[in-house]
């Protein structure tokens, strides 16, 4: 079923909600330019930067005005407002270890869950000047353009990224890398980068353990829309399963039954 974009103000609004990402964005590759990290650590020993609070307190604060009867869940300040309906859901620095590295991979990530299902996703790449949109039913577009995932259609001839070993190994998933490695060709690509190669079609799929909705809601979008499947690595259509297997589709049973072992 499609989302109604009525139900946020249209396109226009929509037109909006980019803005703001891409605003917010630019700010943050300023202070990325500048090497203005600033890290702190969070107590769950991730990193945090002054670019990732101020580009949560600009978004949030924007969304709080536009859209007072929607609740929000953001990585840095966690679940407010109105509960039911819809949510938007914040990634402000989806990548921070880039961010702080240097790299050019790091994303601001901002999805909308309507009655729980993933229907808006903006994704922006600020030092990699990249801009994904999808709306639910809508499709999903890079940079204007409508994205496709592949045609590949076996694990034997895939292209498999993922996240950072930490991811599998601090999730009892370890074993799990040999095996993927025996399957297919697998590279590792981090954070939303991984699914930015997929929805350009350049990799088939993108494990990846151990994560948040913040890291889901807006790629489940994209992902779905350019003609994928997004799940948790047990099978469910859920960005709340604390995992997610995305695929071109066409290899996703296969995928699973890997990962089951």
């Amino acid at each position: 079923m499609s989302f109604d974009l009525d139900r946020i103000g249209g396109r226009k609004a929509l037109d909006a909600l980019v803005d703001v990402v891409v605003a917010a964005g630019d700010e943050a590759r300023r202070m990325f330019e500048r090497g203005q990290a600033h890290v702190e650590t969070k107590p769950d020993r991730t990193p945090v930067t002054l670019a990732d609070k101020m580009v949560e307190d600009r978004i949030r604060g924007f969304l709080a005005k536009a859209y007072p009867s929607v609740g929000f869940l953001g990585e840095e300040t966690g679940a407010s407002g109105p509960t039911g309906g819809m949510r938007f859901v914040l990634d402000p620095i989806d990548g921070t270890r880039a961010f702080v590295r240097g790299l050019d991979t790091w994303s601001v990530l901002l999805g909308l869950e309507a009655e729980d299902t993933p229907s808006v996703g903006v994704a922006y790449m600020p030092a990699a000047r990249e801009l994904f949109v999808g709306v639910r039913g809508g499709g999903a577009y890079a940079d204007g353009r409508a994205c496709r995932v592949s045609r590949v259609t076996t694990l034997a001839d895939a292209t498999i990224t993922h996240g950072v070993v930490a991811q599998f190994t601090d999730n009892g998933l370890g074993a799990l890398l040999p095996r993927l490695a025996g399957a297919a060709s697998t590279r590792g690509l981090s954070d939303f980068d991984g699914y930015r190669q997929l929805l350009r079609g350049r990799v088939d799929a993108m494990i990846d353990p151990g994560v948040k909705p913040w890291d889901l809601c807006a790629p489940a979008v994209l992902v779905r829309e350019a003609g994928g499947w997004l799940t948790s690595l047990a099978g469910e259509e859920t960005i709340h399963g604390g995992s997610g297997v995305a695929t071109n589709g066409l290899i996703h049973a296969e995928l699973l039954r890997l990962i089951a072992g």
